[in-house]
């Protein structure tokens, strides 16, 4: 038997260097692994992201999302906002049981944060 216990999905980005520093100093990933200017695993919390550049990527920039549950969102969306970054979506509770806010990188890939409530 089988089990799964862990996804990293791949994020295509147009500067890799770029996309790592905001991923980094933004939102508080750190660099767990990279190879060359191809690909790079960044972690926070246990939560891993793939970045890739689009040259190797069948993804387009700014047509990618992602959905990260959390705990403590009001925290880290106080976090994120104190650092500069654009909010696309403000922090609210939903109607369908889910405090939430959206934000984008460098690229326009959103990701969302929720926590339900």
């Amino acid at each position: 038997m089988s089990t799964l216990n862990s996804v990293i999905p791949s994020v295509p980005v147009s500067d890799m260097d770029a996309a790592l520093k905001f991923y980094t100093e933004k939102l508080g990933f750190k660099l767990s692994f990279i190879n060359g200017k191809f690909y790079a695993i960044l972690a926070r919390d246990g939560v891993e992201l793939g970045l890739c550049p689009v040259s190797y990527h069948k993804g387009i920039p700014g047509k990618n999302g992602m959905y990260l549950k959390v705990a403590g969102v009001d925290a880290l969306y106080a976090e994120i906002v104190a650092k500069g970054v654009t909010v696309l979506h403000p922090l609210k509770t939903e109607n369908y049981g889910m405090r939430e806010f959206m934000i984008a990188d460098l690229d326009g890939n959103t990701i969302n944060y929720g926590e339900p409530c």
